[in-house]
């Protein structure tokens, strides 16, 4: 048998392209085996209508009586601040009660008297250091932009236009008793928004006894100070500030 220059190689390239379209073919095979079912399974889209349902609501409301797990709020202090009357429900009702700064009239402070004693004035549980040292830390991630580190309402957002909140140190609000606060946390209050989304209930108690400690630094009497206290603030004062020496 006579060989033709080259054909060796010819034959080895038409090998080549019948081994792919083999490949080629077997693969195809494979693919049109394969099941799309998580890809194209009947499904609604969210917000869409469907004319499966009679109302024409792709959504299906909730069965009566059903609770979403962790929302079953039946503790109405805890997670409102509000005393409650005789039927378990929250004085002055569930809505914000916005309490502005009145003159310093009679009528204003019966008035204030009397939207306060809505509220609790005592936590729903103990104030340890542990809860503090937390509510200190919920308090620098969500309200120190605006309230600033010691509470006097000058901000950084504030520094940049945002409206400025009142000092937690003026006479009204070291007065205000603790459910009113943690309802304006809960609930928001003028240009502050509602934090009851973001920050669980717990933890937004622990931030107003954060406010509860931040306001008593600010207004301790030197003659509750204790021996203790004194030789720390003593110390304090003798440390050498930074740029200078000590007075």
């Amino acid at each position: 048998m006579k060989q033709v220059p080259g054909s060796r190689f010819a034959l080895r390239g038409n090998s080549v392209r019948s081994l792919l379209a083999l490949c080629a073919m077997a693969a195809s095979g494979m693919l049109a085996g394969c099941r799309q079912d998580m890809q194209d399974q009947p499904k609604f889209i969210p917000q869409r209508g469907s004319d499966f349902f009679a109302d024409g609501r792709s959504e299906r409301p909730t069965v009566p009586g059903t609770v979403a797990r962790g929302h079953l709020h039946t503790d109405v202090t805890y997670f409102t601040g509000r005393r409650v009357d005789k039927n378990g429900m929250p004085l002055g009702g569930a809505t914000p009660v916005v309490i502005q700064p009145q003159p310093d009239t009679p009528e204003a402070a019966k008035l204030a008297k009397a939207q306060y004693d809505r509220f609790i004035d005592t936590f729903p549980f103990p104030m340890t250091e542990q809860v503090l040292e937390h509510g200190y830390h919920r308090f620098m991630i969500y309200c120190v932009v605006c309230h600033d580190p010691l509470g006097t309402g000058r901000g950084k957002i504030v520094e940049r236009g945002y409206t400025a909140p009142p000092s937690y140190h003026i006479e009204r609000l070291r007065k205000a008793p603790v459910g009113y606060l943690f309802s304006v946390v809960s609930e928001g209050y003028g240009s502050m928004p509602s934090y009851g989304a973001q920050i669980p209930a717990r933890d937004r108690w622990a931030i107003v006894g954060y406010l509860r400690a931040l306001q008593a630094s600010q207004h301790f009497s030197d003659a509750k100070l204790t021996d203790e206290m004194r030789r720390e603030r003593a110390g304090q004062d003798a440390t050498p500030k930074a740029g200078g020496v000590a007075p």
